[in-house]
């Protein structure tokens, strides 16, 4: 978009780090170019958060609060803000319901994905019994349209160190599409079919998520992973030109490994 923009001019990029915040800006400042520049006035002036509200409360009348992005990790990092953003969702349940759903859709796709660092923003409202959050989210999901999403990982070794993880390549595919109940019911005979036959092992989460696998990554890379999950229906099929490719080397690879 800036490129778009800027159609190869030089520009400066205006940041509004506050005074406390000068770590953050020079690690922004490691990202300029002889095109692009990085400036901040709030840091040059002093100015900490509390100054640029004061400011803009004297202009326009009222505070346009910290931030307008309502799922920001950033925004849930110490006990202020989250206090600030809660208070934010129970007078506007809705927007607390779309937060969730961003969430959720994460999850589903990566169990490791939730949106505040360690932690889930579900798991927090709920801690906090903001349960018209929640119904509201529960509205959102039972009106949305579901998919039977098909995940397959592929994670390799890090060319330095072998034992661990270096890059991964994912492929999302959607293998049926209804309501959440139908893909629900779907999913569930496939776990119950599959696992009579010892061909796949379903999970429920402690997420609440029920994953159904194929295939689950092993201790060694490279390693894979493939399975099933319903989550509402909009993540867009994705993958590499080449995917199929590395996933027939991958699992060639992994059925060479001594066994564990």
């Amino acid at each position: 978009m800036i490129a778009r923009i800027t159609r190869g001019h030089p520009y400066r990029h205006v940041m509004g780090f506050e005074a406390g915040e000068q770590r953050r800006a020079d690690k922004d400042a490691l990202f300029n170019t002889d095109r692009r520049t990085g400036e901040y006035p709030l840091i040059d002036w002093g100015w900490s958060r509390a100054d640029a509200i004061d400011y803009t409360r004297s202009i326009l009348g009222t505070s346009v609060g910290k931030s307008a992005c309502t799922f920001c990790p950033f925004s849930f990092a110490n006990k202020s803000s989250r206090a600030e953003n809660f208070a934010r969702y129970a007078e506007a349940p809705e927007v607390g319901a779309r937060t969730l759903l961003m969430e959720h859709l994460a999850l589903a796709l990566n169990p490791a994905q939730g949106l505040v660092g360690g932690r889930r923003l579900i798991e927090m409202l709920r801690e906090h019994q903001l349960d018209n959050v929640l119904d509201a989210f529960e509205a959102i999901l039972e009106s949305h349209e579901h998919a039977i999403y098909e995940i397959r990982r592929i994670l390799r070794p890090r060319k330095t160190d072998p034992t661990k993880l270096g890059n991964a390549a994912r492929s999302v595919r959607i293998r049926g599409r209804g309501s959440r109940a139908s893909m629900h019911n779907i999913l569930g005979r496939l776990a119950t079919d599959g696992a009579a036959q010892n061909k796949v092992r379903p999970d429920l989460g402690d997420d609440g998520i029920l994953r159904v696998y194929q295939h689950e990554r092993g201790p060694v890379f490279p390693t894979v992973e493939r399975y099933f999950v319903v989550a509402p229906a909009l993540a867009l099929p994705k993958e590499h030109a080449n995917f199929d490719q590395w996933w027939t080397q991958a699992l060639a690879a992994e059925a060479m490994q001594p066994a564990a």
